[in-house]
């Protein structure tokens, strides 16, 4: 069946710029996954809160899963929930901690339109045929930040950053009542290269990590009476040659998905 494609240069623009940013417009989404788009959409409504923010805060909610990923086979496999780490290096804000986050639904992996949207996430970016035939570990966040009239919502609370990963796609779920919530994108030395806002759904954005950083600014409500909402979906890739797929669906501990990756995979993302 046709899979998503789109009328933009994503690949060259991705090489020469480093980034990307892509407009809902551009994307050519087969009808027969329409149906599966409206659907995932509904996968936002009840994620679990984000205990992992300073003391007293409770503007974001979150799932998180990694994956198995061939690009060669197309095979995507999810790992059993694992705890999310960063260094203090790369999140000075929530860094050095095993944050524990609810997995996604059945319904969200099995999604269609979930698992070609990967894969064309994917197809866009500058790789070598040979990576093409070795594993990747893919890291899946779904993300809602919320904003009220007590209390800002904070899309990127780390401020400007990396995530560690090869490449990282956001796209926009949805975004109701919000003034601000812009995003950035940077040099390695933090000089802005260019800021949008993601305004409608699958508005997107693509980053080669290494080479950029990004964040995005605090958010408000329109409406005071009513909640901010920012909800996202973040895809994003690290080439991991020595990656195994998960058998039986182990439990997984997160140093034993690194350690999987060869060190010169890793170390290029210590920054």
């Amino acid at each position: 069946m046709k899979g998503i494609t789109t009328s933009l240069s994503v690949y060259f623009k991705l090489k020469t710029n480093k980034y990307v940013l892509i407009p809902k417009k551009e994307f050519i989404i087969p009808k027969h996954l329409n149906i599966h788009k409206k659907l995932l959409k509904k996968d936002w409504k009840k994620l679990g809160k984000d205990n992992y923010l300073k003391t007293g805060k409770s503007f974001r909610y979150r799932r998180f899963q990694y994956f198995y990923f061939l690009p060669v086979s197309g095979k995507i496999v999810a790992y059993a929930p694992t705890p999310y780490y960063q260094p203090a290096e790369i999140n000075k804000y929530a860094g050095d901690i095993d944050r524990k986050f609810d997995p996604l639904k059945s319904k969200t992996i099995n999604n269609p339109f979930f698992q070609e949207l990967i894969q064309f996430d994917f197809r866009q970016l500058p790789v070598s045929q040979k990576e093409k035939c070795e594993p990747w570990m893919v890291d899946i966040h779904q993300i809602r930040t919320v904003a009220t009239a007590v209390e800002n919502g904070e899309p990127t609370p780390e401020g400007i950053h990396h995530d560690e990963n090869d490449f990282v796609w956001t796209h926009l779920i949805k975004r109701k009542n919000i003034i601000g919530g812009t995003s950035g994108i940077y040099s390695n030395d933090q000089k802005l290269l260019t800021s949008c806002t993601l305004h409608k759904n699958m508005d997107s954005i693509v980053l080669w990590d290494p080479k950029v950083m990004h964040g995005v600014t605090s958010m408000r409500p329109k409406d005071p009476t009513k909640n901010a909402i920012r909800d996202v979906l973040l895809i994003c890739f690290t080439h991991c040659p020595g990656l195994q797929p998960p058998t039986g669906n182990p439990v997984l501990d997160y140093k034993e998905i690194k350690a999987s990756i060869n060190p010169p995979a890793l170390a290029k993302h210590r920054f």
